[in-house]
């Protein structure tokens, strides 16, 4: 039997969510997803299907919504939106196996559809419509879904057609490979190809997917490695991805980044790198894991605008939080930084299972005890709260530690 593979997308997910818990509707309100005291300059994270035919999207700054509307806006709520996509994830369930399903993000879920369609006796377009209309029932969320022989294939057919059908659905086969996908401009609406590797791909040449396919292969491989390959292939159609795998990376790391909401300056640093270098050591040991690499990144507040970033190897594997910092401070003052900082990126790398200790004869003796003491403070961020014991500093006007704590990715729970 041939595979088939689908996407299920939901559609302005954030928007519709506040709009269903205020009894809008989505089509006719003009809701956005935004901490409006934040400043002109707070990211919106997501806008009703109404806003988009106004040419609004899901990622822009409020200072660049259209003037002359009386806008509703809508704090984040990250636990609310996580809830619900947990919801939604938990209804698939009653028609796949999990092993058929894979989360790709809160708003979007790849489905296996191949061993249910004889099941349910059914196409897959029926199929996937079925699980739509129950997901509007049940939830009140707008859906669109993509269908192909692969998750690539079905990817696309979701980015670049359903969208825009009256059935929010659409279906690619092997024929649509050079019918569609190769007409396809730019060449970034493309699943998986950003801005830097199209930059990358014009200046071998190829502009569209069709250019690509007949590039030769090696030529591919040699100018962009294993992923030129995949693009390669891709530009065939061919995605041999087995969805228990996809995205399983082989080298795990772990990160915290920042972007600031004023000018920092160079001597407040260290406190903010502290505490997210303490986050990154609580959730190596959570995962009981040691990193050997370290990476510390920094952007510079406009004029300026410099941009700087180095990573180091430690001479030995650690989730010390001591450790790790004394490490990311030696990065940081390597930098010929001027001006005051707007982001910072922390992140750990070449990452180990951390069942074994390695001695060095340079190590204070007093090391096992501050390992236990880390432990502990884990164990008590866990029972009741990381706010209800913090650094001294974390009552500084230099820290962001409280307001973070009570944040989902970086977003007002």
């Amino acid at each position: 039997m041939e595979k088939v593979f689908a996407v299920i997308d939901l559609k302005s997910f954030y928007a519709t969510v506040e709009c269903i818990k205020r009894g809008l509707d989505p089509f006719k309100a003009p809701l956005v997803v935004c901490d409006e005291f934040r400043g002109p300059g707070s990211i919106i994270m997501s806008v009703t299907p109404y806003l988009k035919t106004l040419g609004c999207k899901n990622v822009m700054r409020r200072y660049d919504l259209p003037k002359g509307i009386d806008y509703v806006y809508a704090r984040p709520n990250m636990e609310l939106y996580v809830t619900k996509s947990t919801e939604f994830n938990a209804l698939l369930l009653d028609y796949f196996a999990d092993e058929d399903i894979h989360t790709y993000s809160i708003d979007e879920t790849f489905i296996n559809l191949t061993p249910y369609l004889n099941l349910y006796k059914l196409n897959p377009h029926d199929l996937v419509q079925k699980v739509m209309a129950q997901i509007k029932a049940e939830f009140g969320l707008v859906s669109a879904a993509g269908i192909g022989p692969n998750m690539f294939m079905a990817k696309c057919a979701l980015d670049i057609e359903a969208k825009k059908t009256k059935t929010q659905i659409a279906h690619w086969y092997e024929k649509d490979v050079k019918e569609k996908l190769w007409k396809v401009t730019p060449i970034t609406k493309i699943w998986g190809i950003s801005t830097g590797y199209e930059k990358r791909l014009a200046k071998l040449g190829l502009f569209n997917m069709e250019d690509v396919a007949k590039a030769p292969k090696g030529k591919l491989k040699d100018a962009l490695g294993i992923l030129g390959e995949q693009i390669w292939e891709h530009a065939h159609g061919i995605d041999e991805s087995d969805m228990k795998d996809q995205y399983r990376t082989k080298s795990k790391s772990f990160t915290s980044g920042q972007v600031l909401h004023r000018d920092y300056e160079l001597e407040e640093a260290p406190v903010l790198i502290r505490e997210m270098c303490d986050d990154i050591c609580a959730r190596l040991r959570a995962y009981e894991f040691k990193a050997g690499l370290i990476y510390l990144g920094v952007l510079e507040s406009r004029p300026s605008g410099q941009q700087y970033g180095k990573s180091m190897s430690l001479l030995k594997l650690s989730n010390d939080n001591n450790e790790l910092f004394m490490a990311f401070m030696n990065v940081f003052k390597s930098f010929p930084l001027k001006d005051p900082l707007r982001q910072i990126h922390l992140a750990v790398g070449n990452v180990k299972n951390a069942d074994f200790e390695q001695i060095s004869l340079f190590d204070e003796m007093n090391g096992q005890d501050q390992g236990k003491l880390w432990q502990t403070l884990d164990q008590i961020h866990a029972r009741f709260g990381k706010d209800k014991l913090m650094r001294a500093n974390a009552l500084t006007r230099s820290s962001t530690y409280l307001r973070r704590v009570n944040q989902i990715g970086g977003h007002r729970k």
